[in-house]
């Protein structure tokens, strides 16, 4: 889990926090749940796995965010990985924003793919990422 406090940047005209905050707080979230598994990105934007540098990287494909109550600022933000589901050269991560009580806060996804930094094509994921990234999701995350 990652923690946020909602800054006066992350918030629109009206005091709430702006839509594409949450969709940069589930990729933040996402960054940390690797980190805090050994897979990093070098400065190069490649994925290290362990000792194993990759020439790959993984981009956002697509993203979606359902906010179910409004947040603002001051407001602590938590933000979990629900689940994950894998495919040949994506991995399509579920999140939930909650307040520090439990209450559901937004909810939504983004669908990550795995692209060969010297071409930019998409390719097959890379099995140690993805075995490490889902047997420690369904280990709870």
């Amino acid at each position: 889990m990652t923690r946020f406090r909602v800054g006066f940047q992350d918030t629109d005209s009206t005091g709430r926090v702006y839509f594409p905050s949450y969709v940069r707080w589930f990729d933040i979230a996402f960054i940390e749940h690797l980190r805090s598994r050994g897979i990093v990105f070098d400065p190069q934007g490649r994925l290290k796995i362990g000792d194993k540098l990759l020439n790959s990287t993984l981009v956002i494909g697509e993203y979606h965010c359902r906010i179910e109550k409004p947040s603002g600022y001051d407001d602590e933000v938590e933000a979990e990985i629900a689940s994950t589901e894998s495919g040949n050269k994506s991995l399509k991560v579920f999140f939930n924003l909650r307040d520090p009580r439990g209450n559901l806060l937004a909810h939504g996804y983004i669908t990550y793919v795995m692209v060969d930094l010297g071409t930019g094509r998409a390719v097959p994921l890379d099995e140690k990422l993805l075995k490490t990234i889902l047997d420690n999701s369904r280990a709870k995350t």
